[in-house]
This record gives structure tokens, C-alpha cells and sequence, in this order.
């Protein structure tokens, strides 16, 4: 029962942390390209 409970704890932090780390990518992407069209 806790090992159950710990796997899906696991995926759904998984899948959260992945969330995040594509949003701060698709963050430091934009901020790139504003950078190279403000030509800084």
C-alpha cells in the first residue's frame, strides 16, 4: 500500500517538474529571441 502510494506521489511530481522545466525553456527561448530582434 505505502510503495502504491509512493509511485503515483512519484508520477505526479514527475510530470509536474516536467511542466516546469518546459516552461522556463520556452522562458529563456523567448527571452533570446527578444534579445536578438532588440539587438542587444
Amino acid at each position: 500500500m505505502r510503495f502504491n502510494f509512493m509511485s503515483t506521489y512519484k508520477t505526479k511530481y514527475f510530470k509536474n517538474t516536467k511542466k516546469i522545466n518546459n516552461t522556463l525553456w520556452l522562458d529563456k527561448l523567448i527571452n533570446q529571441l527578444e534579445k536578438k530582434s532588440k539587438g542587444v
